[in-house]
């Protein structure tokens, strides 16, 4: 019997990293009115998850711009979730509609492809001293760009 973790992580398909990418998430759907800059929480070449003001529907079509390098790419959102008890924040799962390595990561985990070049690298916001900005959520540990 396989375990839901790894049936989980293979759907994913490719390694997931804390980073605090800022970029503009609009929505394409006329009804809906939101136009928000935001950060990526956690990230990997299908989507990312973000924390807006406010929830959006699955499915609703939406545009991810003001990335590294000036790109914008469309997506969709996947999830929804409330942060927190307060329902102020919102975690949104978004999945893109053309997957890659979009936020400029690198070095990328050996499992995100070979891609073009960066156009700039990430850096995560430390939260701690000496705390470690890239985490992989998975069973064989954490992720460290540069490590072999």
């Amino acid at each position: 019997m396989e375990s839901t973790d790894k049936s989980y992580e293979a759907a994913r398909r490719s390694t997931r990293i804390q980073a605090q990418i800022p970029l503009r998430l609009t929505s394409l759907d006329p009804a809906i009115q939101i136009s928000e800059h935001c950060h990526t929480l956690v990230l990997n070449t299908q989507g990312c998850g973000v924390r807006l003001s406010r929830p959006l529907e699955p499915g609703v079509p939406v545009r991810l711009d003001e990335l590294p390098g000036g790109q914008s790419v469309t997506a969709r959102v996947a999830n929804c979730v409330p942060l927190g008890p307060g329902r102020k924040y919102w975690v949104v799962g978004v999945a893109l509609d053309q997957t890659g390595n979009i936020w400029g990561i690198h070095p990328a985990p050996e499992d995100w492809g070979s891609e073009p070049q960066p156009v700039a690298a990430a850096v995560a916001i430390p939260r701690e001293k000496n705390e470690w900005p890239y985490s992989q959520f998975s069973t064989r540990g954490e992720f460290h760009p540069g490590r072999k």
